[in-house]
């Protein structure tokens, strides 16, 4: 049962541990996927299609090929400290000075306050992972990295090596330490309670390892005879 529950944790560790760097992959590398760009999604405006904690990666598209009803990020790049908005699309409106967008979220009844310039639109959605970047900012916590990243690695490398070792002959089964130190300390107790032993030849050697043998029936001797 104990090697059953090791190779499990083993496997479990191996799997997790396989997801995520997956995943961050897939953050860190959108085009893995498909994308052009990542997000972590930090309301439920978009809710129920998209919650928050989900990841959305999107597809660079042109302005002009977004419609209604599209998913679309907007970013307003004149100002770094804005935040990006992942919202619907539900209305374009062609003005003289360009393109505009009127979005609004799935959760909200109203549409957002203004026009969206087709400027700042960053990208189409073309996917999204659900609670993916809870994990994703757990992972960039100290705890979240050892128990994520660390934890697991670790497993997984001091497992494989010792299973090399014992490839290799290097490193002894758990199975064969246990009855080596437990037949040591049989010996060894053993020795404590006996009379220590001073062999003067071989017969005495032959009578102390296999016991007295006055029980046993004496041998007739071919040079002795017998009673009348």
């Amino acid at each position: 049962m104990k090697v059953i529950a090791r190779t499990t944790l083993y496997v479990a560790s191996a799997i997790l541990l396989t997801t995520l760097l997956v995943f961050v992959a897939i953050v860190t590398f959108p085009g893995i996927a498909g994308g052009d760009a990542a997000y972590i999604v930090t309301s439920d405006s978009m809710s129920p299609t998209i919650e928050a904690g989900d990841v959305v990666i999107t597809r660079d598209v042109s302005s002009e090929t977004i419609k209604t009803g599209d998913v679309v990020t907007f970013h307003d790049e004149s100002r770094p400290e804005s935040e990006s908005v992942t919202h619907r699309v539900v209305e374009i409106r062609e003005e003289d000075d360009g393109r505009y967008f009127r979005t609004k979220g799935d959760a909200n009844e109203a549409a957002d306050d203004g026009l969206v310039p087709a400027e700042y639109a960053q990208g189409k959605l073309h996917l999204h992972i659900p609670s993916l970047g809870y994990l994703l900012l757990f992972a960039r916590s100290s705890v979240g990295l050892v128990v994520l990243v660390i934890a697991p690695g670790l497993v997984l490398v001091g497992s494989g090596g010792w299973q090399l070792l014992r490839e290799f002959g290097s490193a002894p089964c758990l199975a064969d330490v246990h009855k080596a130190i437990v037949d040591r300390g049989r010996t060894d107790d053993t020795a404590d309670r006996s009379e220590p032993m001073e062999p003067s030849n071989e017969s005495t050697v032959a009578e102390k390892m296999t016991g007295p043998t006055d029980c046993e029936p004496p041998l007739d001797d071919p040079n002795t005879e017998g009673d009348p």
